[in-house]
């Protein structure tokens, strides 16, 4: 049976929650219905994957509250697919989106970077509101005045989650490589396989625990399938990233086109705060919001912590909108606090060596691109591990009578007594725990 609208009444209470349309918020429409008769006719399985949703909105009960909220927040919901082109009188405009009742304003720059005239081909993660997306750019040379010698448009997806949009990344690909091609195709491959990708995801539990249930399934399309380049890339430093983001510190990383990468590197840096304890009683939340422009600027003003990129240099004269700075492989912050957790330490070091230099994790090019997608997995298993072992020992001390985290118990972490004090202390006062580090004179009384 085709549902119609949701009734006002269910409409209220998924208004609660951030999600989907940004103005009436119906899934469907019997208007929808009408003028797609054909369309649906073609595309059953669209109704009932529709019809499946629905049934899962329509449950006023108590418990189907909860289910509902559930539902939402802890499935992946492709909520649209839409292009972008470049036009040479208006910039960047959106050419086409399904459905087409969802607002998607300023989607037609985050999907299609600054810069990117001077690459073929590039994807981009980013977030709309609530809402992440993916899409994938191409270009092609024309011989036309009209478009300036070249065709630029990017296909992508919108979704409740970003855990699972890499999955999307071929056909997107595949489609920016025909929509510059021939630029009247139909749109109905996409609205077609919009309807087919309607079976939601699982995501992860928690933003903490970025890829901790998925790291079995690393692949090189995965964004956290880059995490064993992330660290080469970074050397030693990727301790000073690690302990800027379990401080929850404001992060934008720049690069110039392609940005793909980089977007990577953002998730990356979102799993070197990663961790397995499901019922930690401290608020570890990351908040990956991938790539940001100038017309990003008023919300990042706003948010308390974020990890982004941008291929925009103007950024790097607004500093009030960031704490760290991340250019290339120079790690910059706006604060004499934080200056001080630029110099990694020699524990840093040895751990940096351990990690990349023992007989089951040692690196060699001529491996297999299987064998990278294990390093890859070892790797952010040691971090989450690195982590669930010091946020154990912070509760458990301030759990205890003394509350004192001794020398002991810092090097039993495996960091620097004297040089990660300060940064011990920041973690602590970050998460609102009763802390005291302990420093070397206090372990020696004087005597009258």
């Amino acid at each position: 049976k085709k549902k119609g609208k949701i009734n006002k009444e269910i409409m209220a209470e998924i208004d609660k929650v951030p999600l989907l349309l940004e103005d009436e918020k119906e899934i469907l429409d019997e208007e929808e219905f009408e003028e797609n008769e054909t369309f649906y006719d073609r595309h059953p399985e669209g109704i009932e994957k529709v019809s499946s949703v629905q049934s899962e909105l329509l449950d006023l009960s108590e418990s189907g509250k909860r289910r509902r909220r559930y539902y939402i927040h802890n499935t992946e919901l492709i909520v649209a697919i839409f292009v972008v082109a470049f036009d040479t009188k208006k910039g960047n405009i959106i050419e086409w989106s399904y459905p087409e009742d969802i607002q998607l304003d300023g989607i037609e720059f985050r999907a299609m970077a600054s810069g990117f005239h001077t690459v073929n081909s590039d994807f981009i993660y980013f977030k709309q509101n609530q809402l992440f997306g993916l899409s994938c750019y191409e270009k092609l040379s024309v011989d036309s005045e009209e478009e300036r010698g070249a065709r630029m448009k990017s296909i992508g997806l919108l979704a409740s989650s970003y855990s699972s949009l890499h999955k999307h990344m071929e056909f997107l690909q595949e489609q920016a490589k025909i929509r510059v091609q021939s630029p009247d195709e139909s749109y109905d491959n996409l609205i077609s396989y919009f309807w087919k990708i309607q079976e939601p995801f699982q995501t992860f539990t928690s933003g903490s625990s970025l890829a901790t249930a998925d790291l079995p399934h690393m692949e090189i399309t995965h964004p956290a399938g880059c995490f064993s380049q992330f660290l080469q890339f970074f050397g030693p430093s990727i301790f000073i990233l690690w302990k800027l983001a379990l401080l929850k510190k404001r992060i934008l990383i720049f690069s110039p086109p392609p940005i793909g990468v980089i977007c990577y590197r953002v998730y990356c840096a979102c799993l070197l705060a990663s961790h397995n304890l499901d019922n930690l009683d401290l608020d570890t939340e990351i908040n990956p919001m991938f790539f940001v422009n100038v017309a990003d600027i008023d919300t990042l003003t706003n948010e308390e912590t974020f990890i982004a990129c941008t291929t925009e240099r103007i950024f790097e004269n607004k500093r009030h909108l960031y704490d760290v700075y991340v250019n290339n492989q120079n790690i910059e912050t706006t604060s004499l606090v934080l200056d001080s957790f630029l110099r990694f330490t020699p524990a840093d070091h040895q751990r940096y060596n351990k990690l990349i230099g023992s007989q089951n994790l040692a690196f060699t090019l001529s491996r297999s691109l299987a064998a990278k997608t294990d390093d890859d997995i070892i790797y952010a298993r040691f971090f989450q591990q690195l982590n669930t072992e010091l946020y154990q020992t912070l509760m458990e001390v301030a759990l205890s009578e003394d509350h004192i985290l001794s020398m002991e118990m810092i090097d039993l972490l495996g960091l620097d007594s004297h040089r990660d004090r300060k940064f011990l202390i920041e973690l602590a006062i970050t998460h609102r725990l009763n802390v005291t580090v302990q420093r070397q004179s206090d372990m020696f009384t004087c005597c009258i």
